[in-house]
């Protein structure tokens, strides 16, 4: 196998258990309580963004918690273009960062997308709230997502109080 392949799998995997570490407590719970889903719905759709470009869903995950009627959160949008490897391996590569996610306090949903046409990747996400979103770039796996990304071609959005399930409703039917 090429070094390089190994390379990445072998610090995938420390990352993977690094990850669990740091973020155990939050993740255990949701996994245990049987909060973590991996739903089908719109998975094999495509959206298409205000901006026109038409991204298709190929993996949705999503936490059940009981919402908070007065706050709808936000959605928490990133777009990039991966520097290295076929898009086919960072499909794959794109589950790391999952337990990440899980145990992360104010994540909700994620729907991970991809443009066939462009190359870029888009993740779609909702967050509890307006600050919770506004973390996440901060966090430890964005920086990671960062580097792995092709230089000037990582971008993001924040659109607060946003219900994820609305705006998907609303790409979905453009």
């Amino acid at each position: 196998m090429n070094k390089r392949i190994i390379f990445i799998v072998l610090s995938a995997l420390i990352l993977f258990l690094a990850l669990i570490t740091l973020f155990a407590q939050t993740f255990l719970f949701n996994v245990a309580c049987g909060r973590v889903h991996f739903g089908e719905k719109h998975v094999g759709q495509t959206l298409t963004m205000e901006d026109g470009k038409k991204f298709t869903v190929y993996r949705r995950l999503k936490i059940t918690v009981k919402a908070n009627a007065a706050d709808n959160g936000a959605v928490f949008i990133v777009r990039f273009k991966f520097k290295s490897l076929k898009p086919s391996t960072n499909k794959h590569l794109s589950m790391i960062p999952t337990p990440f996610l899980i145990g992360m306090k104010g994540f909700r949903e994620k729907y991970w997308t991809f443009d066939e046409n462009s190359g870029f990747f888009q993740g779609i996400y909702q967050w509890d709230s307006k600050i919770s979103a506004e973390r996440y770039p901060g966090s430890f796996i964005f920086k990671v997502m960062t580097k792995r990304s092709a230089a000037g071609s990582l971008s993001y959005l924040i659109l607060p109080d946003t219900d994820l399930s609305e705006y998907i409703e609303k790409l979905s039917s453009n």
